[in-house]
């Protein structure tokens, strides 16, 4: 077992977002829940709140497998979960009041797809007045035939760093 690195910035809230099975396909996907089971931990561990995404609609129908959070993710029952009908995190999911409700000036995210999903909730987040970041490495994406899903992620990273959100180096 790795030892979690404790040092890395935190968030008021860890904001995950789409970490589902019927997404499981996406590029370096089991890595990622990982990253994010190391993230959960920590936040758990400092008793911070922990929201998740989940987000539904015709290829992720509300109560099939492919619409289940993935069961490997270390969720507590304290846990909110959200569910979405958007890309948008925020949009009529009452996110941005459980927030405020909790007092939350700071978000981190992590999760899935980078260029829209996890992307959305950084400018809408930023535009609510949230201070939002992330740590390299963790969103993914599905590769296309243009570019692959590292490519997509460092490139929306590079964009959220400093405009959006403060984009953290990943530790090894």
């Amino acid at each position: 077992m790795t030892e979690r690195v404790t040092t890395m910035p935190q968030a008021d809230v860890l904001l995950v977002i789409d970490v589902q099975n019927g997404l499981n396909q996406a590029a370096g996907y089991a890595a990622l829940v990982d990253r994010i089971n190391e993230r959960l931990d920590i936040y758990h561990d400092e008793d911070r709140p922990v929201i998740f995404m989940q987000h539904t609609d015709d290829t992720l129908p509300y109560g099939s497998d492919a619409w289940r959070l993935d069961a490997r993710l270390h969720r507590q029952t304290a846990d909110t979960v959200f569910l979405k009908y958007h890309s948008d995190s925020f949009y009529e999911t009452g996110l941005a009041e459980r927030l405020h409700h909790i007092l939350a000036e700071s978000v981190e995210i992590c999760g899935l797809r980078t260029e829209y999903c996890v992307d959305t909730a950084f400018r809408v987040g930023h535009d609510r007045g949230f201070d939002m970041m992330t740590i390299s490495g963790m969103s993914t994406t599905f590769e296309t035939p243009e570019l692959p899903a590292a490519v997509i992620r460092r490139h929306h990273e590079g964009i959220w760093d400093g405009s959006f959100a403060t984009v953290y180096p990943a530790m090894d």
